[in-house]
């Protein structure tokens, strides 16, 4: 019994120390229309409904663009002024999600063939992440207060 009272706050330190785990993967498909237009969903067929969007100009990346959100089956769509080229940003974020598009723009109008993808963000913690040392210390201070109490009785 003792064994099994002085294991616990071992293991309460182990299972306390926050882990990464993976969630489900957002993914966004564009079309040109007669605008750019934006679908996400994630890998479990949920549409990511009511997302934010942020669109930043290449002459402006401190102040968004346009700000907007995906509507009920996570579409956004918008037309990139032709008169400030080079790369656009759209950022579509949703509940630690994020997912950061490129789209190139020319005098000429969207470059379609040469949007990318900069950034998916799709880890989370189920908890504030902790170094190794501190879950350790904290499992030190925890099991020394339990050891003192068990020897006080």
């Amino acid at each position: 019994m003792k064994k099994l009272i002085l294991a616990l706050p071992f293991l309460l330190g182990v299972v306390g120390v926050p882990s990464e785990t993976l969630a489900h993967t957002m993914f966004t498909n564009y079309l040109m229309n007669e605008e750019l237009e934006f679908q996400t969903t994630y890998s479990t067929d949920e549409v990511a409904e009511n997302a934010e969007v942020y669109v930043y100009a290449p002459n402006n990346f401190d102040e968004p663009w346009l700000e907007s959100r995906t509507d009920e089956e996570g579409r956004f769509s918008f037309l990139p002024d032709t008169s400030i080229p080079g790369d656009w940003e759209v950022q579509i974020i949703d509940e630690g999600h994020g997912e950061v598009i490129i789209v190139p723009v020319t005098e000429d109008g969207v470059d379609y063939e040469n949007i990318s993808y900069e950034l998916k963000q799709d880890l989370h913690y189920s908890s504030t992440p902790m170094s190794p040392i501190h879950s350790l210390l904290i499992t030190a201070g925890v099991g020394g207060l339990w050891f003192a109490l068990l020897r006080k009785n």
